[in-house]
């Protein structure tokens, strides 16, 4: 190749353009690595964080489901105890039940006791009160009767009495005459 003078510049251009095109193209792929090295960096520390904030998450939840494993224990522990309690009750009462419907039995038997016993004397009274009715109707009747006797007796003394008395009048009568 033939070289001229101007040429030599020419060349040396032609090769820093060259150059400097190889080192752009060497030097677009490893900026575009750097800056995605960057990116990725970041990225990555980014998913590092958001790990760490899912770490923390997952450790604060199963507290939470540690703590709510240990109230649902609780719960069924009292739901257990208050059954018992329930079913204690339960049979309480139908203990008292009985006991007061023995109570109230035994108050139905005395009520009726009491009953026929106040259906007794009543009789007892009744018959009591016809006898002294009938021995007081008896008695007024001995009196009434007594009374008439007695007072025909009396009606009678006194009818020979006045009649001795009106005979001894006129024989009076007669003799004084």
């Amino acid at each position: 190749m033939y070289f001229s003078p101007n040429t030599k510049p020419e060349i040396m251009k032609r090769t820093l353009l060259a150059l400097a095109l190889f080192m752009l193209a060497f030097a677009a792929p490893v900026s575009s690595f750097a800056q995605e090295s960057t990116m990725d960096s970041a990225k990555i520390e980014g998913l590092i964080s958001q790990q760490h904030n899912q770490l923390k998450r997952l450790v604060y939840l199963e507290s939470m489901h540690k703590n709510m494993n240990a109230d649902l224990d609780e719960l069924s522990a009292s739901r257990d105890q208050l059954s018992s309690q329930v079913k204690e009750t339960l049979e309480r009462l139908a203990q008292s039940e009985r006991a007061v419907n023995a109570t109230l039995e035994t108050f139905q038997k005395k009520f009726d006791e009491q009953n026929k016993t106040i259906e007794e004397v009543q009789a007892l009274l009744e018959s009591k009160m016809n006898q002294m009715l009938l021995y007081i109707g008896i008695g007024i009747v001995a009196a009434l009767l007594l009374m008439v006797i007695v007072s025909r007796l009396v009606t009678t003394t006194a009818l020979k009495s006045h009649q001795a008395n009106w005979n001894a009048f006129q024989e009076h009568l007669f003799k004084s005459k």
